[in-house]
């Protein structure tokens, strides 16, 4: 689902009129926020393989609402897309593997999503984390649909990437 005005926001964002906030020592964080456009394509042509199938599959309600959209554009998104992330690499990700013939792009959102982590937690400062999200909510609805639960949260994972650009975008200022 692609909403117009956030993706015009986006577009504008991450267009030549915009560049990283410059933070002494934090090079790896600007190259984090404007390297994420070639991750970002990386994710969706992964996820576009698999995503009919996870979509077909998908009736429930969504399990990223707009409280996790809120609460990435908050001052702790940082942390929600840490938790986030994390529950889609130790819950999310492991079981959907199993389906042998989505190994491949599942495993290279898999790789994506623990090097996002990785390179969110060492900028922490960068993007003034300031309070732990509590994911139990998504988890709580996620455990509740036992085998559907994998394809309810796969089928959702092009809002996952939208947050995660728009945060990530959020970042960037304007000349």
């Amino acid at each position: 689902m692609i909403f117009s005005g956030v993706m015009f926001s986006l577009m504008f964002l991450l267009s030549d009129n915009a560049q990283c906030r410059k933070v002494d020592g934090k090079s790896e964080c600007c190259s984090l926020v404007e390297g994420f456009p070639v991750r970002l394509k990386e994710l969706r042509s992964s996820y576009k393989e698999i995503q009919s199938f996870y979509e077909s599959n998908d009736d429930l309600d969504a399990l990223l609402d707009d409280t996790v959209q809120h609460n990435i554009n908050s001052p702790y998104g940082c942390h929600v897309i840490n938790e986030i992330l994390r529950f889609y690499l130790e819950s999310v990700l492991p079981k959907a593997v199993k389906k042998i013939h989505f190994k491949t792009p599942i495993d290279s959102i898999g790789n994506i999503f623990q090097e996002l982590k990785r390179d969110m937690l060492k900028c922490r400062n960068y993007f003034s984390c300031q309070k732990p999200f509590e994911i139990s909510n998504i988890k709580n609805s996620y455990e509740k649909l036992d085998g559907n639960g994998v394809n309810k949260a796969i089928g959702e994972l092009d809002l996952l990437f939208n947050y995660i650009e728009q945060y990530l975008a959020s970042k960037r200022v304007k000349h």
